[in-house]
């Protein structure tokens, strides 16, 4: 059992009893070491990763950073070799609450100069393992073929893996991952392995292995080849890869309160239908994403599906030839609105689906029964035993197929209340247009069966309820299945077409119409539904508020339920919208430059400013020396109530945002953009010292966490560690400087002659240490400082910040 209390520190507590195991400190990690991890490492989604990463943290060094040998804290007092632990949980939700619980205490990771100008950045690659090319093939001792599967490892560990496949020369795999990759990490691996099992061993042999850096993945690739590596040199093939990558630079929550607000009153429809014009079909899906998840963590879902049902009906309503079969088609196709109720149907029935279909699929494959019923498969000369292996295998196929009905209907009051939601606002929008309920109940089962049971029922593995994919035998009965349901769910009979398939009309859909028409009439609230429930989901269990930390700090963290990344949407919403053309490589070449990580929630951090970008702030003075001061942003709410200065603005600033147009979303995505591709410019730009804004507090900082290493070198290092010698300290009063020229030095970092000398080389110009300078002032920590120091330390630091001011202007 655990407990996190308030001030961070998560205890992991002996059942038994109650005594305190041990206990770890949450607030020394980074936000990206506490991660989900993936289904394939346990075949469950229930499984959360807390802990240092060692090797994420060595990526993030500079070459003027001090370290000791090791950089990871001791996070546990009782055991400090325990630097990672994997949680497990009963439910789904659990794992959303403990994972945005235990982020809000973890030290943030931003790029920037300063609080007011800082972003997140966000690197997501989908990454498709489509198959291998093996210079032989393998073999077991016996002779026979081995076992394959591929796994993607990152900082020496495994976090994503393919199923198992049967070896050969081309292993085929085709499965997708995403990978949510932090800034520092520049390459991962992925590796060929030989299961000793059908399950993942520790100790399974690595055949070959491929190391992928960020410049190779850095731009989408299609089926890319990669050479599978044995050792350090030797080829064993190859692996074929396809590569989607997606990075995205997040400006801060507050950035986009006029983005949410002008949103959240924008007619929907006008919005939808310009972003679908401005991208092409293929970006559907992406598209869809991006729309369902703001929508959804706006709590909007219902208005945003009625306004696409509205629209698609609309459409077809408009046509100025109609016909039956234009009507039958509503909803078939792959549009907007197909794609994001598809999404919303599995991420809120995902538990659903595993409960009542990945049982029964879990039972079908134990009991692997053969149902072929198509005379032409079954090899057998003798018509008469032929005859009787089709009839044996009828019953079992006719005894799968009502079984899975009766999981179905029989859970009609367990499927999710948002689902059925979903179901009965489409109903309702089509029994506007049309009395035919022919054209109601199709577009109804299209969803339900054809987009929900069906592709779970074909695909097992793809929705996680298998642990491989299936072939052979199982594959054609689950294929036979999802016929009959899909037949079954549209009111139909099997024709010529599949002669084999007619017995079935008679013995399994004409007796159960009445079923399937009582079903759709209780899952779209035409009728109530008195059926007891029958599976326990986690939807019905009360979900804890997270107050254990502020709600400005909760909003930087995903959502619940189903962990959305709110703002990170918000800025690929603002990037669909927006007219702004931003040229990718100052950012990109921003990101490789710099991997500075800022947390501006640290109290010490604001201390100095950059001066750029502060005109998108606006800072009003009510009176002259009174010290009282509003600082927020132009155009906010804020704003906007100072000027008006009555007890009405709540409904003038309501007013306003009730008026909100394409074009004010429009706009508003531009000027998010620009100031995005401004900020990501000034930071590839080196700054001077004639930048910043209050030098004194800057020089302190500076000052504060910079020692003089065993090798007489000035290095960056963590403030307040006893054993290490600050520039600050006392002893350092009597430090000279000595700086090497670019001619004759690699290293950037400044350093001490033997004996103390102050001697400069004469090749040396005066502008050589304001140049070292400015990169010590780069590579400077932001997130460390110290607020409080001796007198003789101000006074020393007050002479130094003139100097560094003096240097910088000339």
């Amino acid at each position: 059992m655990a407990v996190l209390k308030s001030n961070g520190v998560l205890e992991l507590i002996n059942e038994s009893d109650g005594k305190v195991l041990y206990s770890i400190d949450i607030k020394l990690l980074k936000r990206s070491e506490v991660r989900e991890v993936h289904h394939s490492i346990f075949e469950s989604s229930n499984y959360l990763f807390v802990g240092a990463i060692e090797e994420m943290r060595l990526e993030s060094l500079t070459k003027c950073q001090y370290t000791d040998g090791s950089i990871l804290p001791q996070i546990s007092k009782q055991l400090p070799k325990v630097t990672r632990i994997i949680m497990e949980f009963p439910y789904r939700i659990d794992v959303e609450d403990w994972l945005v619980a235990l982020k809000s205490f973890t030290v943030r990771q931003y790029v920037g100069l300063s609080k007011s100008n800082l972003f997140r950045v966000s690197r997501r690659l989908k990454f498709d393992i489509l198959e291998a090319g093996l210079s032989e093939e393998r073999l077991d001792a016996d002779g026979k073929p081995v076992k394959l599967y591929a796994e993607i490892q990152m900082w020496g560990a495994p976090w994503y893996r393919t199923a198992i496949v049967d070896s050969s020369r081309n292993p085929f795999f085709r499965e997708e991952f995403e990978l949510d990759l932090p800034l520092n990490t520049k390459s991962f691996t992925v590796a060929l392995k030989q299961a000793s099992a059908h399950n993942y061993q520790q100790s399974d042999i690595v055949i070959g292995s491929a190391v992928l850096s960020y410049e190779e993945f850095h731009k989408d690739q299609l089926q890319t080849r990669f050479p599978l590596l044995q050792g350090q040199y030797s080829q064993v093939g190859q692996i074929c890869i396809s590569i989607r990558n997606k990075t995205n630079y997040i400006l801060p929550p507050e950035s986009f309160n006029n983005f949410e607000q002008i949103l959240l009153n924008l007619n929907f429809k006008q919005l939808l239908n310009y972003v679908v014009s401005k991208h092409p079909q293929s970006d559907l899906e992406s598209t869809a994403v991006v729309l369902l998840d703001i929508f959804q963590s706006l709590q909007k879902e219902n208005e945003f599906f009625s306004a696409l049902i509205n629209d698609e009906i609309t459409k077809i309503m408009d046509a100025p030839a109609k016909s039956a079969n234009l009507y039958n088609s509503l909803f078939r196709g792959n549009s907007l609105l197909t794609k994001s109720l598809e999404l919303y149907n599995l991420r809120v029935g995902q538990e659903y689906l595993e409960k009542v279909i990945g049982n029964f699929i879990t039972g079908l494959i134990s009991s692997h029964k053969p149902t072929e019923i198509d005379p032409m498969r079954i090899r057998e000369a003798d018509p008469a035993l032929k005859k009787k292996a089709v009839d044996s295998n009828f019953q079992n196929l006719l005894h799968y197929a009502e079984e899975v009905w009766k999981r179905i209907y029989q859970t009609s009051n367990d499927l999710p209340d948002t689902i059925k939601q979903q179901l009965t606002i489409l109903r309702k929008q089509i029994e506007l247009y049309t009395n035919d309920e022919t054209i109601t109940l199709n577009c109804i089962t299209g969803f339900i069966f054809l987009r929900f049971f069906c592709p779970v029922i074909l695909n097992p593995k793809l929705f996680f309820l298998t642990k491989e994919h299936q072939t052979g035998d199982i594959s054609r009965t689950l294929t036979l299945i999802s016929k009959i349901l899909l037949t079954f769910s549209n009111r139909s009979m099997f024709g010529a077409k599949e002669p084999y398939m007619e017995r079935l009309n008679d013995a399994f859909i004409t007796p159960r119409t009445p079923q399937l028409m009582d079903y759709l009439d209780k899952i779209t609230g035409k009728k109530l539904d008195f059926t007891d429930k029958r599976l326990k989901l986690s939807s019905s269990l009360e979900r804890t508020d997270i107050i254990l930390t502020s709600k400005d700090l909760l909003k930087e963290l995903p959502t619940v339920p189903f962990l959305i990344d709110k703002y990170l949407r918000l800025d690929q919403l603002a990037d669909l919208v927006t007219n702004e053309v931003i040229n990718p490589d100052v950012i990109d070449d921003f990101g490789e430059a710099s991997d500075e990580e800022v947390d501006p929630d640290n109290s010490s951090t604001n201390l100095y400013k950059i001066g750029s970008l502060e005109f998108e702030k606006l800072v009003l003075d009510k009176k002259e020396g009174d010290g009282e001061k509003f600082d927020f942003e132009f155009g906010s709410e804020k704003f906007i109530k100072t000027l008006l200065d009555t007890s009405d603005s709540d409904g003038v600033y309501s007013y306003i945002n009730a008026n909100s147009s394409l074009k004010d979303i429009i706009i508003e995505s531009d000027r998010l953009s620009s100031k995005k591709a401004r900020l990501a410019a000034k930071l590839c730009t080196g700054e001077t010292a004639s930048d910043i804004i209050d030098i004194n507090k800057f020089s302190k900082s500076v000052l504060s966490t910079t020692i003089l290493d065993p090798q007489r070198r000035i290095m960056k290092a963590p403030a307040r560690v006893p054993s290490l010698r600050y520039l600050n300290s006392d002893s350092s009063l009597n430090f000279k400087f000595r700086f090497r020229s670019s001619s004759t030095a690699n290293s950037s970092a400044p350093y001490f002659d033997d004996d103390g000398s102050s001697s400069v080389t004469g090749s040396q110009t005066t502008r050589s240490p304001t140049k070292k300078l400015s990169m010590m002032i780069k590579s400077a920590s932001i997130s460390s400082f110290q607020t409080a120091l001796s007198n003789n330390e101000e006074k020393r630091k007050t002479k130094l910040g003139r100097w560094f001011k003096k240097k910088g202007t000339e």
